[in-house]
Order: C-alpha cells, then structure tokens, then sequence
C-alpha cells in the first residue's frame, strides 16, 4: 500500500516536471517564431487540462483505495471484538471500566460492571489496578471452576479537561482474558501425575532388633513391611525392598502432596509398631520430585534421605520445585551404642592430617565453651602428628579469655609450653596469609558457611572437615575430605572426645585440655540435664579420669551481680502469648557475647516454668540486628521455628541471628510457629490416646 501510495506521489511530480519544460520549450518557440503564439498556448492548455485532470482521477481513485483498506480494518476490528475468543476490558486512569465486550462479561459472570475496579471483577489482591498499571505482564486466573491467561498493558489515552479546551494525556489499563482450561487441566495432569521417588530407611534397625529372638525379629519385619505395603498401596504407589534396611517407593506428585498434607503420618504408626522390642523403631524417609531423568531423581531422593539422617533420623524431607520442607523430626534422637563409626573418623582424621602442611581449626563466630573445647581438643591432636596448627578465633572470643583467665587463677597451664595455645590463637586473616593450597581446615561445633568465624579463610582451603552435633541444615558446607554429622551426641565436645580415644592409645590428656572439653560438654546439657546419653556419661567419665576439673566448670560458668539482675528482669517480664510459650525481649542491648549469654540463659530459665513448653528469648541489639535463642522441653521441635526465620540447632536449642529487624517484625511469626507446633503435639497426643 505504500509503495503505490509514493509512486502516486512520484507520478504527480513528473507530471507537474513535465507540464514545466513543455512549457518552457513553448516559450523558446515563441521566441524564435512569434507567429507560433497561439498554437503553442493550445497545445500548453491542451497538455495542462490532460495532465491535472490524469492526477486527480489518479487521487480520486488512491482516496477511495485507502477508505476500502480503513473500513476493511474497522470490520476486522469490530469482528475481532465481537466474534474473536478473547474477553476485553478497558479501565480509565481512576481503575474503573470504561468499556467491555461481550464475551468478557460472560466470562466474568457478572452483571453492572461499569465504573468497578479490575480487583471487583476478576479474582485479583487488593489495589491491583495500581500494580498492574506499573508494567505489562501476564498471569493465570480461575473464574467459575475455568483457567483463563489474562494479559495486561497500561494505554495512553486522552481525555478532555472540564476547565480547559486542551486535552491531557493519562494512563489507563487494557486487560485481555484468554480461555485456556484444557491447557491447564493437562498441565495440571501432568504434573500430578508425576512420577517421585522415596527412600525409607530403617533407622535404628540394630538397636530395635538387639536382644529379639527369631521370632520377634520377623514379625517386627513383618508388621514394619506391612505398614509400608498399606501406605504404598493407599497413595497408588509402589514399594521395591532394597535391604532389611532400606526401601525404594515410588508415588505421583499429587501422592506426596497428600502426604505432605497429612505430614507424614506413617511416621508415627512405625513408632507405634511393638512386637517385643524394647525401642521405638523410627523410620527415615527421603522424597524427591525434582528430576529432569530418572538418573536425577534418583540422586535428589538420596540427598533428601541424607539429610533427614543427618537431622537426626525419624523425619521425612522433600525435595519438590526446587525448595526442601521438613516433616517430623519431633521424636529425640537416639544416641547410638556403637563406636565403629567413631574409630573409623579418628583413622580418616589422622591420614587427612598426615596428608596435610599446616593445620587450622575453626569454630563458628562467637564460640562458645563447647566450640572452644572441640577446637582445643583436635588442635591437640594435630599438635600430636608435630604438625603446624593454628586454632582461628573470630573477632568476640570472650570464652576463650575467660577459660584462659580461670585457669590462670587456679595456676593450671593450658598445654605443655604454658603459652602454646596462645600462640597459635590467630584470627581469620592472619589465617588467611598462613594459609597453603596443601592445608587442613577442620571446623567443629558448626556446619554451615554463614556461622564460620573467617567466611574467606573456608573459601580459601579446599581441604575441609567437618565435626558437629547439630542436625543437617539445608545449607551446608559442600566440598568437605569428611563429614562427622552425629545429631544424637550432646555436644561436639563429646564427639571429639571420643575421637581422641581411637586417635592414638598413647595420647595424654593435660587437666587443662579436659575441663575445656569438659565444659563444653556441660554447656550444651544443661549441666547434664538434656540431650544425654549413655555415651555422653562415659565422655565425661573419661575426661574426669584425665583431670578435668568441675570446680573449675562452675568457676566459668559464673555471673556477675548485673547479668544475674538482668536475667531476672528478663524473667520477670515474659509475656505467655500462648499456652506453652513464653516470651521475653531484651531491648537496646550492646551488641557483645554477654548479651546473648543472658538472653541464652533467660530461654533456659524460661522453659523450666511449669506449663512452658517453648520458650523465647529475643535480643534486640543497638546496632539494628537481632538475635534469637528458643529451647523446649523435648515435646516440640524448636530447631524447625527457628529454621523458619533462617537459623538452627537442635530439638531442645535453637537460635537465629537476624539485621535489620526488630522483636515486632519477627515476634508474630514465631508465635504462630510456635502456636503450630503445640498444637500438632496436642493432635499428636489425643490421637496416641484415642488409639490406645
């Protein structure tokens, strides 16, 4: 159409340039020849009358060419409008309908639309005009049991001033709804019918099964594999017997959706399994649906299975859309009799140390007795190997001053050379300059990047080991030589004390070094008083036997007057927002380790109320940030609140440390959490009553 459109235009210019040199060429005619005056003005006339009136024929017919192409363009509009399958609606600056086609209406279901919002209409949030105006997009909505894609576009449009002639330019909404149902059913289909894997493991298999005879043994397989069979079969899934151990099941995704929604039931029923046996047997599940090839999906369900063992056992993890969700987990952990595990660590320890140049042990930020006391002991034990070590503080290290401090006191030394320990206390960027692409990194009490005393000094040695206590959280420390996860220890005191036993028969233990892996042992139990276990006791037995001193212990784990009366007030000031859950603030505190002791020590306190199940302690410090301490009686699993706001710990020990936030940004978040879980253990306890 444009192409003819200039070459209309090109024509009525050689015309007129043509019309110009006849002209011209007549008066050069007239000139020579006068008495050719009067021919050549008629043929001048003659050619002008032909050539103006070839343009406008030519115009006539252009004109009339582009009214046929506008109104064909109007009837498509217009049919597009009326017939096309597509609902639109227009909305003026002020959100509210201007204009819509009839199929919109019929879509929308609704009667006198005119001057309502989008968000009356369609099924969208509150001030949806204002957010869909900012940029064009698209989303997915459902009306009336079916799916339509409504696309969204802002249009400039001008509306006429009442006060003035000119007309203003303003912002309005163009909404285009799309019916894609089937679309959305078969996507929906599949995605439901998806195929996921899980792995089941018998957790504590060996320790259930000690003692039974025969029989038992078989009708606990029996009971245990019949329980499994039924829940298979009631989600439509299949079971695949690996080991006495280990089952292989396979479900749809709308299957674990299920069963995430009745939160792993199954879980429970296997506890509640008894046929002789003096323990609860508890069960492992790991679940993946993520998994572009069966290859995948078989390596993400063993990773979920992992760390639901690393957790501690007894839970289910889910690997789905990319996110990992927890279930269970409420049960203790069962500490495990045997120490194959322990001696075979000390043995893989021992040959990473030989393997390595220089050696550096490191806690998390803001150790605490029982990181101190892990750091100590296998600094002793690389000192053992004549290797060079290096213990890495982070920048508050008031523990380790106090340990110091007390034991000078008493005039007990620390190592050997009175100052050894001193001298090889570097923090993390001297460590940093130290440090060869042939040294160790061993990092103890803590097990993700985020805790690390010196962020750049794990980043720098690739050769990492890992001891801790604590359950497997989603990020942690990749790329380690080892991985020592016991969830069941009470501290990593223990483990390490353990460690030291089968590291070599020879070693000695100084008194000093004991009452540091002493007192983190007591730190973490509560003076023995939680997360214990048969090997906890023969930990600290040994370390009595190697001179660690309670006395001393106590002396360390003293207050002074104004931390005593601020716990006090702490105390005193608790609020019980709901039943089993107190809750206590410290405001305007000076961001050191003696802040978050007291408000440590308020939680402990806390939870030893009569009718406190969960308690909080939450400091509010003055350079903005934020920290949390929660500890429970056993019934509830606080570890998983705090995993809600980004930190960890343990069942009964928790903590998150949080910038920028306030105890009145994060307070209703751990009250419903907390809510949650109290009532879960109630619906938990009714139904073990109404079964038994």
């Amino acid at each position: 159409m444009f192409n003819r459109f200039n070459r209309n235009m090109n024509s009525k210019v050689d015309t007129n340039i043509y019309l110009l040199l006849i002209v011209l060429l007549a008066l050069v005619v007239c000139y020579l020849q006068p008495k050719l005056i009067v021919p050549a003005l008629l043929i001048v006339g003659v050619t002008y009358y032909f050539g103006r009136r070839n343009i406008i024929n030519k115009e006539i017919f252009f004109s009339s060419y582009l009214d046929n192409i506008i109104r064909n363009i109007e009837r498509t509009n217009h049919f597009a409008v009326r017939k096309l399958d597509i609902g639109m609606a227009v909305f003026s600056k002020d959100g509210k309908l201007q204009w819509k086609n009839e199929l919109f209406q019929q879509w929308v279901g609704k009667r006198n639309l005119e001057g309502k919002k989008p968000e009356e209409i369609l099924p969208l949030k509150e001030n949806a005009f204002e957010m869909l105006c900012v940029r064009d997009g698209e989303q997915v909505i459902q009306m009336e049991g079916r799916y339509y894609r409504m696309k969204y576009a802002s249009v400039q449009t001008q509306e006429r001033s009442l006060k003035k002639e000119d007309l203003s330019t303003s912002s309005g909404l163009m909404i285009y709804l799309t019916d894609i149902t089937d679309f959305e059913l078969l996507r929906q289909k599949y995605r439901n019918d998806k195929l996921c894997l899980a792995y089941a493991r018998f957790d504590n298999y060996e320790e259930v099964t000690r003692g039974l005879s025969e029989t038992n043994i078989a009708n606990l397989n029996g009971e245990i594999n019949e329980l499994l069979s039924k829940w298979a079969a009631q989600q439509h899934g299949f079971i695949c017997r690996m080991n006495k151990e280990i089952s292989l099941l396979g479900f749809t995704q709308s299957a674990v959706l299920d069963m995430m929604e009745d939160k792993f039931t199954i879980l429970d029923r296997v506890r509640e399994v008894r046929s002789g046996n003096k323990f609860a047997p508890t069960f492992s599940i790991g679940v993946a649906c993520d998994g572009v090839t069966l290859e995948e999906l078989v390596q993400n369900a063993n990773k979920s299975l992992y760390m639901a063992l690393g957790r501690g056992g007894d839970q289910a993890v889910v690997m789905k859309d990319k996110n990992t969700q927890f279930f269970g987990g409420t049960s203790t952990v069962a500490a495990k009799s045997t120490r194959v595990r322990a001696r075979i660590v000390a043995q893989t320890i021992r040959e990473q140390m030989l393997q390595a140049d220089r050696i550096f042990v490191m806690g998390h930020y803001n150790e605490d007795f029982d990181a101190i006391g892990a750091t100590i002991g296998m600094a002793k034990l690389a000192l053992s190997l004549q290797k060079e070590t290096y213990i890495v503080h982070s920048e508050h290290s008031e523990y380790y001053d106090r340990i110091v401090e007390v034991l000078a006191k008493e005039d007990i030394v620390l190592s050997n050379n009175q100052t050894e320990y001193l001298n090889i206390a570097v923090d993390g960027e001297e460590a940093l300059r130290l440090a060869t692409p042939k040294s160790l990194l061993i990092i103890v009490d803590h097990h993700r990047a985020v805790l690390s005393a010196s962020q750049k000094l794990l980043e720098a040695i690739k050769a990492r080991i890992i001891i801790d206590h604590h359950r497997r959280a989603e990020d942690i420390i990749g790329d380690t030589a080892l991985l020592y996860l016991e969830p069941s220890s009470s501290s990593t005191s223990e483990l390490v004390t353990e460690l030291i036993c089968y590291f070599d028969d020879s070693l000695d233990i100084l008194p000093s070094e004991a009452t540091a892996l002493y007192a983190g042992i007591v730190l973490d139990t509560k003076n023995f008083a939680v997360q214990t276990g048969e090997r906890t006791f023969e930990a600290a037995a040994l370390l009595r036997r190697c001179g660690a001193n309670p006395t001393l212990v106590r002396l360390l784990f003293k207050d002074n007057m104004e931390i005593v009366q601020k716990r006090a007030r702490l105390v005193a000031e608790a609020k019980k927002p709901v039943d089993g859950l107190a809750i206590s603030v410290y405001r305007n505190a000076p961001h050191d380790t003696g802040s978050s002791v007291i408000a440590a020590q308020t939680a402990d306190t806390l939870v030893t109320i009569d009718g406190i199940a969960v308690s909080v302690a939450i400091v509010e410090y003055k350079d903005g940030s934020l920290g949390v301490s929660a500890r429970s009686d056993g019934s509830v699993n606080v570890q998983l609140i705090m995993e809600e706001l980004g930190g960890g710990g343990h069942q009964t020990v928790a903590g998150v440390q949080l910038a920028d936030k306030r105890a009145k940004d994060i307070e209703p978040q751990i009250i419903a959490l907390a809510k949650k879980q109290l009532e879960e253990r109630d619906n938990n306890e009714s139904n073990s009553a109404a079964r038994c």
